[in-house]
């Protein structure tokens, strides 16, 4: 499962990971390729958040150009690690593209409440490929 946004083509110097973090507003930056191989750097981001007591830790994706599957399985697990500490995670400033994988993901829950998003019919009610 791999994410660019529409209209890219592969990237012969894929962009590194950085990610840097905001101690006092409990939020963590990333920027660049969020894939199995760079990942674990957000996750230890996170772990540096739950030494504050900020009751919500977000995650600014808004840089994020591209996520695979294990970029999506960090995302899990960072919502664990902040479950596991009595916090809330939150992912804010996703591209269209990385916000709709996210959601079909089965992690919707950490994108923020958009106005269209509570006005739509739940995933599970959603029917694919039928004809009436």
């Amino acid at each position: 499962m791999l994410a660019r946004s529409p209209g890219s083509s592969p990237d012969p110097f894929p962009r590194p990971l950085l990610v840097s973090v905001d101690l006092r507003a409990g939020r963590v930056f990333v920027t660049g390729e969020l894939d199995r191989r760079s990942a674990h750097h957000l996750l230890d981001a996170l772990a540096a958040l739950s030494l504050t007591d900020r009751p919500t830790w977000t995650v600014d994706g808004a840089g994020i150009s591209f996520c695979d599957a294990g970029g999506l399985r960090v995302l899990a697990r960072a919502r664990l690690l902040a479950a596991g500490r009595g916090r809330t995670l939150r992912v804010a400033g996703l591209r269209p593209f990385l916000a709709s994988l996210v959601e079909l993901a089965g992690l919707g829950s950490l994108l923020p409440e958009a106005p269209d998003r509570g006005q739509s019919a739940p995933a599970s009610s959603r029917r694919c490929g039928t004809m009436s």
